[in-house]
């Protein structure tokens, strides 16, 4: 199958959907597809140019993205026709770009967190996103969903249909097990500085819990996050580390004594599931999707009680977090990134089975 997929999530970032999109391509090379990946970029990308999957092909078309989308609509270079013809195209993240009429179309929901948490958002932002699930939809593209809860949320706000494939782990992961923490010891905390990670209770929490060591936050400025690093600034023994790389991903979760992850809102909780995968103690919290994913192989908490969190830091800095992290390889083991490229071949076989598919017209 001759999958075009929208790879500038991978480009701009590893980490959340560009890890995903950069794995689920991996993912499909592998069973023997052909992804085509649509790579616009304009600045700072380089190095994604040079770091793409093994049995992928990428345009890595050097322009803006409103102009590569412009160039579409009105010239007709929709993105199957730049990448030689496919027969789906997925569209990885809010965006929808040109692709001729009748090729069938996906969309990943990663998430409803601006409908769900509202002040996680700007109304515009909120606005924004709303209106791209609303023209995917009146358009016939295929909706595809994180998890089973994400599927649930895109029944009752959008009333469509969202088909379940689940992310995965790379098995680097579970390499980490053996590893012990470092000295002096460490929370880490992984995530884009955003409202719905809830780092600004995360940092309370913390205060309170009068554990020795440090937080650290590991995660690229967000919106509406100066708050939050200022906070961060002021209280003692907190360090943002900024944008981390990938190897430095795996080298901070390696040396920490405890993952905590209070968020918000989920689609699914990736870093989650990476920190079982490495036999951490995780704190993390009592939400849908969360719940399944995790499994008794972490500490749920309210995640809006910073009483509660600060008492779940305590715990799974303690026993209690020795016990519940020794059933995190376990626990994370059936999440593979070939069983989440199977969910979404899936998805494309039943989008080409149906006759009524949107696209623009070329």
């Amino acid at each position: 199958m001759i999958v075009g997929l929208d790879y500038r999530p991978a480009m701009r970032a590893r980490s959340g959907i560009g890890r995903y999109v950069m794995e689920l391509a991996g993912a499909l090379g592998r069973a023997g597809d052909d992804p085509r990946l649509f790579g616009v970029f304009f600045k700072g990308n380089t190095p994604a140019v040079r770091q793409v999957p093994p049995r992928t092909r990428l345009l890595a078309w050097k322009i803006p993205s409103r102009v590569a989308d412009m160039a579409g609509r009105i010239a007709g270079l929709t993105a199957d026709r730049l990448l030689g013809g496919c027969d789906v195209f997925h569209h990885t993240n809010f965006r929808i770009t040109p692709v001729a009429r009748g090729i069938p179309e996906f969309l990943t929901v990663h998430d409803v967190a601006w409908l769900r948490e509202p002040g996680c958002h700007t109304e515009r932002a909120g606005r924004a996103l709303s209106r791209v699930v609303q023209i995917a939809l009146d358009r016939g593209v295929n909706l595809l969903a994180p998890s089973e809860a994400t599927a649930a949320d895109c029944r009752e706000f959008f009333g469509a249909r969202a088909q379940v494939t689940p992310l995965g782990v790379d098995p680097s992961f579970f390499d980490l097990v053996s590893r012990p923490a470092d000295s002096p010891p460490y929370i880490l905390c992984v995530g884009t500085i955003e409202p719905r990670k809830n780092h600004r209770r995360l940092v309370e929490a913390f205060a309170r819990a009068r554990l020795d060591g440090e937080l650290r936050l590991a995660g690229g400025r967000g919106w509406l996050c100066d708050d939050v690093l200022a906070l961060a600034e002021r209280t003692d023994r907190v360090r943002w580390l900024g944008t981390i790389s990938e190897s430095e991903l795996r080298r901070q979760i390696a040396g920490a004594r405890a993952i905590a992850y209070p968020s918000l809102c989920e689609g699914f909780g990736l870093p989650v599931l990476e920190a079982l995968a490495a036999g951490k103690p995780v704190l993390t919290s009592d939400i849908e999707p969360i719940r399944s994913v995790v499994g008794d192989a972490a500490l749920l908490v309210d995640p809006t009680d910073v009483d509660a969190i600060a008492d779940g830091l305590r715990r799974v800095c303690g026993g209690e977090g020795k016990n519940v992290g020794g059933r995190g390889p376990a626990q994370a083991r059936p999440y593979t990134w070939e069983r989440c490229a199977q969910a979404t071949r899936e998805a494309y076989a039943a989008g080409i089975a149906t006759p009524d598919n949107g696209g623009e017209a070329a």
